[in-house]
């Protein structure tokens, strides 16, 4: 199995999109840059794995989430992408690169290959090799060049 460890902040939206967005309705993904996810799964099959902080909303189960974990499903799905799964929640000590070592030591011998794209530089330390970093300030999060070098990372 391949898996995009999927941070959501930073990542799919901006500043600049935090400008422009209609902040009186649920819009807080830029959904401009979900097709460059479809395009990671698409070249890879790869899965999607939930590793933001949103993904406390998120549940496989739609009757589970909450507005917005139902909000994640309806905007994924409209552009066919679906999220497979979600990283433990590992309490307030731990931070992410935790949270994915450990989903990985669960899931054992059947992961192939990962990427971890995220906008914040954790001590990713033997992660960091695997991490794709985008730049919310700078750019408009996950982009074409951040596609590519994910791309590699899962296919190599």
């Amino acid at each position: 199995m391949k898996i995009v460890f999927l941070d959501i902040d930073g990542v799919l939206n901006s500043r600049e999109y935090d400008r422009v967005r209609d902040k009186s309705k649920l819009t807080n993904i830029d959904e401009t840059r979900i097709p460059f996810v479809k395009q990671i799964v698409e070249q890879t099959g790869a899965v999607i794995v939930l590793s933001s902080t949103w993904r406390t909303h998120w549940n496989s189960d739609r009757n589970k989430c909450d507005e917005d974990g139902l909000y994640i499903i309806d905007l994924f799905g409209k552009y066919g992408v679906e999220i497979y799964d979600k990283t433990p929640d590992l309490g307030y000590f731990a931070d992410r690169p935790d949270e994915i070592k450990q989903y990985l030591i669960e899931l054992g011998e059947d992961v192939e290959s990962f990427v971890i794209i995220d906008d914040y530089l954790y001590g990713w330390g033997d992660l960091s090799d695997r991490f794709v970093r985008t730049d919310p300030y700078r750019s408009l999060g996950i982009d074409s060049d951040v596609v590519t070098q994910a791309v590699r990372i899962l296919n190599n």
